[in-house]
């Protein structure tokens, strides 16, 4: 029986059968991985309260010809205010729903397990909405999926002032180059700074996560339907936000 050993976060979890769940974890080792933890929810399985998502864990997971089991778990950090506060909750599970939709299995990439490190106890505790939007603009940026927010994707100069932006080509659409319509966003100077200190947020600074209510709503706006038109699909986390908020 080969036993091997993980750090991770748990992504998703889907129950089967009277007691067990399917585990999706990105782990620090072996990136995403999907494992069984049979009989976690019962009331006195060892793994009861601890395959819960959100939570970074280590496991033992016991190797198998089909599907890999968790053998073991021990939880490393959990954040109660994910589960206490709805919204935070549905900001938490847009970002987690993104990173499982859009990475793929087995491939490690350390630089997403460091955000989700990091991220979590940020949306556990500051505003979920601005920490959220930082997360997923960051990971935009690391998978290679982000839009062109500083140079024009027509003819590659510098934005400057007011543009526009179309999701279809990928970014920003300077002045010169917007005779023709766009299909996409009008994307103000101040809109254009907003995305910039999403971006280059340090998560392990004190910064305060202070911005304008309307340039976070242009901002989420645009990333969630970016995000939706890659994977062709509206998010079932997107469509629970906004059936919350009215």
């Amino acid at each position: 029986m080969e036993i091997f050993k993980i750090e991770g976060i748990i992504l998703n979890t889907v129950d089967f059968g009277d007691a067990n769940r399917v585990v999706t974890i990105y782990s620090k080792e072996f990136g995403k991985i999907e494992v069984n933890a049979y009989g976690c929810r019962r009331a006195r399985s060892p793994l009861s309260g601890v395959i819960q998502m959100f939570n970074q864990i280590c496991a033992e997971i016991k190797k198998s010809s089909q599907v890999d089991s968790i053998r073991d778990a021990d939880i490393l950090k959990f954040y109660p205010n994910l589960t206490a506060d709805i919204e935070r909750l549905s900001y938490a599970a847009i970002f987690f729903e993104i990173v499982n939709k859009m990475t793929l299995p087995k491939i490690v990439d350390i630089g997403i397990y460091n955000l989700l490190v990091n991220a979590l106890p940020v949306i556990n505790k500051k505003n979920p909405q601005i920490a959220a939007l930082i997360a997923i603009a960051q990971f935009m940026e690391f998978t290679g999926f982000q839009l062109n927010f500083k140079k024009c994707v027509r003819c590659g100069k510098i934005i400057e002032g007011d543009a526009s932006l179309s999701l279809t080509e990928g970014g920003t659409i300077c002045k010169n180059c917007s005779h023709g319509a766009v299909k996409g966003y009008s994307y103000p100077e101040n809109l254009r700074t907003t995305f910039e200190t999403l971006l280059n947020f340090n998560w392990k600074s004190e910064n305060q996560i202070n911005f304008s209510l309307r340039q976070v709503y242009a901002a989420q706006k645009i990333l969630f339907q970016y995000v939706q038109n890659i994977l062709g699909q509206e998010l079932k986390s997107i469509k629970f936000l906004r059936q919350i908020q009215g």
